[in-house]
């Protein structure tokens, strides 16, 4: 008669979830100390603290902070941030505690689109189009 489906595909190591949250996956490993991981986050930290010193350097912000998939990687993402921003910044000295997570973690990025639109809503309520 007919067939049955394939069997899923191994999840391997890094065990079930994996294709559905990378970000949370990456966590996971990291606080269970991979060595690849952590290594992999140490360059992806020096590499946006390399990219966010010419941003230091034009705008002189007050601080900085990291959101969305950035503030659930923190824990392993600011020190190599910091240390970055810290040799590289030339208008001024950089303070470490200058950089650091959103308390809103991923939910930042969307709940600002979400009052963006609301906003725009309230000014002008012909956007909402209606039926």
């Amino acid at each position: 008669m007919g067939s049955s489906p394939p069997p899923p595909p191994d999840p391997g190591p890094a065990g079930p979830g994996e294709a559905g949250d990378p970000v949370a996956l990456l966590a996971e490993r990291a606080g269970a100390g991979h060595p690849p991981t952590l290594a992999a986050l140490d360059r992806a930290g020096r590499a946006l603290g390399l990219a966010l010193t010419s941003a230091v350097d034009l705008i002189d912000p007050d601080g900085l902070v990291l959101g969305g998939t950035y503030a659930e990687l923190a824990a392993w993402l600011l020190p190599s941030v910091r240390a970055e921003l810290a040799d590289r910044v030339t208008v001024r000295p950089w303070a470490p505690e200058a950089l650091r997570s959103s308390a809103l973690g991923r939910r930042g990025p969307v709940l600002g689109a979400a009052q963006t639109t609301i906003r725009r809503i309230m000014a002008d309520p012909t956007l909402l189009s209606v039926g």
